[in-house]
């Protein structure tokens, strides 16, 4: 099925530059396109400029395997009536997505969605998957809301074919969630650092510096609330980290939404301007560029996250980088995708 490509943004704007950043501005030509459905989408996985796994309501799938040009739907047989908002795809073959049901499931497909096999099932009543990452072939975790206040992870060594809930996680505290807004409330490195950001009643960082086997909780300063807190994590270095959030509700409302780390997650401080309003996901493009984005736009940082200057209003939810592509898929509400060409100048 044909891609409809809609409109190319320029952003001639961009050419904005950090007092003493001169050398580091970039440009983004935005190119904007559209799936076969009308689904939000809230997970994308872009493994190369090529090959692209979308997902979101209506327990949609798609795949692109040339940049976004042509898709096809490859939804879960019997699942129109949830959500994926969690997707990890290795390759154009190989997928794995969990449902936002009060079943908790997984499902992972080897033959690009022609059949998809059920890997797991919660047996805890409750259960709400927000957020999936792996830091190899192999390993990997999902994160559900708190079930019983009790942190809900779970972990795969096996490539998601098998999935063990971990025993060992803290207590949350009462109103305490992550969202599900864009599936990268969690980082995972190949060190066996992972990073899970929350918010609700308290936006806090979890983490764990040993695959998940011991856990710590960090304060942060970032605005909390019903549909306030954070929101996304993403480490560009095992030392050089970044997260953001704000309320999804009030996204212009003040008070911190964005801050960063220097020390591995150890310490974290307020970013000294932040995103224009509430960001739903943050990615980089290597370790010179970080980009937020939500649904009432976006910004970039070239410094860590400490700065950020507001690119523009466009909406989207989910985004992800092509490494060593210069080159920036997002998705959003209707069916939404853009591809995002940067450009250093």
């Amino acid at each position: 099925m044909n891609k409809l490509i809609l409109y190319t943004v320029l952003l001639p704007a961009l050419l904005v530059m950090l007092s003493g950043c001169a050398d580091k501005s970039y440009s983004f030509d935005f190119t904007e396109i559209n799936t076969p459905g009308s689904s939000s989408l809230r997970a994308i996985c872009a493994i190369d400029a090529n090959t692209l796994w979308v997902s979101g309501s209506q327990g949609q799938v798609y795949l692109s395997e040339n940049g976004g040009s042509d898709w096809k739907a490859v939804p879960v047989p019997g699942c129109a009536e949830t959500e994926f908002r969690s997707l990890h795809a290795w390759n154009e073959k190989r997928a794995l997505v969990f449902d936002v049901s009060s079943q908790g499931r997984a499902f992972l497909t080897e033959d690009a969605g022609q059949s998809w096999e059920q890997v797991y099932t919660s047996p805890q009543k409750g259960a709400f998957f927000n957020s999936l990452k792996f830091a190899n072939e192999k390993q990997g975790v999902a994160i559900s809301d708190p079930v019983d206040e009790q942190v809900f992870i779970l972990r795969t060594i096996d490539g998601g074919e098998s999935w063990k809930r971990l025993e060992n996680t803290p207590l949350s505290q009462e109103g305490e969630i992550n969202f599900a807004a864009s599936n990268t409330c969690i980082e995972y490195l190949p060190s066996g650092d992972i990073f899970i950001v929350t918010g609700g009643s308290l936006a806090r960082m979890l983490s764990s510096r040993d695959h998940g086997e011991n856990w710590n909780f960090v304060e942060t300063p970032v605005i909390s609330g019903p549909s306030a807190g954070l929101f996304s994590v993403n480490f560009f270095h095992r030392k050089r980290g970044l997260a953001v959030g704000g309320d999804y509700n009030e996204p212009e409302r003040e008070g911190v939404r964005a801050i960063y780390t220097k020390d591995g997650g150890k310490t974290w401080l307020q970013a000294r301007n932040m995103p224009a309003a509430y960001r739903s996901c943050v990615i980089s493009l290597g370790e010179k560029l970080s980009f937020a984005l939500g649904k009432t736009g976006c910004d970039y940082s070239v410094n860590g996250g400490k700065d950020w200057i507001f690119i523009d209003s466009l909406n989207y939810y989910a985004g992800d980088a092509v490494e060593d592509g210069n080159l920036l898929f997002l998705a959003g509400s209707d069916g939404k995708v853009a591809r995002v060409a940067v450009t250093r100048k």
